[in-house]
């Protein structure tokens, strides 16, 4: 609850500083583009004017050190007009929208203070950035619901022309469980996402979109970068700047409890650098590389990479421990790899050096 106490939009000094010292960051470690993702609540709400005095002014300061600048924004589309998207699209701003899947699905969480669900709206939101020619390109983001039919939910974006796509599990971990489950012996969330997998992959359609989470998983599973801070064997390098200037790790960590994320640092105060040493920032960052004793036993460890900090805590060991959602990661890892095994053999005319296994037998492996 810790956001209640904050301003609902940076001022000038924050933006000037965040823009300033991420500048001096970037140039100081040799990087020749870097990105800036505007999240909210709900980005839309501060206005054109802030954004365009954003967006200018940071082009400005990287470009004097040679750096291309790069923005996304992450939005419930509801406030999404036809000026918006001409400000987005002369912006080249990479747009995602939060969309829970079908109007059914969607509205039994995303509802206004009045109780009417969003679907309708944030629907509208999506067709007004298609028109306008501006291709969607940050995709839709949903959270995986059991209640809804993969399949036809699946089906649902694809019938909404989505070009692309990103499943994420709900935010849970040992100390706040997102729902009731038994987490050591069911697969429920796997199956559902297997479901949702197999019917995009067997989709021989021409257009189908794509799928982060499974292409992300298909990369690590033949020893390409993945670009996720979900899984994955790299560091991760994100910071978030709050609206007050703090300077926080993942947003989602707040899920661990109130004020978690503090770390005592400003962008007004403080440089970028200082920030990389507070622990829990530092923790974040090498969290794929900083793994439970089970971890770094697991065959499939490297595509995992533990799966997501967040999901990982405990009142007892804080975050040691495998994620919450180890068994179900497992089992959807599994069944994309041995898809993969099947279309690298369909290529080949001889026997290939991989065999598939099931997930039981991957369980026996450690």
């Amino acid at each position: 609850m810790s956001y209640k106490g904050q301003p609902k939009v940076m001022s000038d000094e924050v933006v000037h500083a965040t823009v300033q010292k991420a500048a001096m960051h970037a140039h100081s470690k040799g990087l020749k583009k870097f990105y800036m993702s505007f999240h909210g609540g709900e980005p839309l709400l501060a206005g054109i004017d802030f954004f365009r005095a954003f967006t200018t002014f940071a082009r400005d300061t990287f470009s004097s050190y040679g750096i291309e600048v790069r923005f996304t924004m992450q939005t419930n589309g509801i406030l999404l007009t036809q000026e918006w998207c001409d400000f987005l699209d002369e912006q080249k701003i990479t747009v995602g929208i939060s969309l829970d899947g079908d109007e059914a699905t969607n509205d039994r969480n995303r509802v206004y203070h009045n109780g009417k669900g969003s679907y309708q709206d944030v629907v509208r939101g999506i067709r007004t950035l298609q028109n306008s020619g501006h291709h969607l390109n940050g995709g839709i983001l949903t959270v995986v619901n059991l209640e809804a039919d993969p399949v036809a939910l699946y089906q649902h974006y694809k019938q909404l022309d989505i070009l692309y796509l990103d499943l994420l599990l709900p935010d849970s971990n040992y100390v706040s469980p997102y729902q009731q489950y038994e987490w050591t012996t069911k697969t429920d969330y796997a199956d559902w996402l297997i479901r949702f997998y197999d019917a995009w992959y067997f989709d021989e359609n021409e257009y189908k979109p794509n799928v982060r989470l499974f292409e992300n998983i298909s990369h690590g599973i033949v020893g390409n970068y993945q670009s996720s801070d979900f899984l994955g064997n790299h560091e991760n390098q994100v910071l978030v700047v709050e609206t007050d200037g703090n300077i926080e790790p993942v947003d989602v960590l707040k899920i661990c409890g109130d004020g978690f994320t503090k770390q005592g640092v400003n962008i007004r105060t403080h440089d970028i650098e200082e920030a990389f040493e507070k622990d829990l920032i530092k923790l974040y960052n090498q969290s794929h590389l900083t793994l439970h004793q089970k971890c770094q036993r697991c065959p499939v460890k490297d595509i995992c990479g533990g799966g997501y900090l967040p999901h990982r805590y405990s009142a007892d060991n804080g975050f040691d421990n495998p994620s919450i959602y180890c068994r179900d990661l497992m089992k959807i890892i599994n069944h994309i790899r041995n898809r993969v095994i099947d279309k690298i053999a369909s290529y080949m005319n001889g026997p290939i050096p991989y065999e598939q296994l099931s997930f039981e037998e991957l369980e026996e492996c450690f």
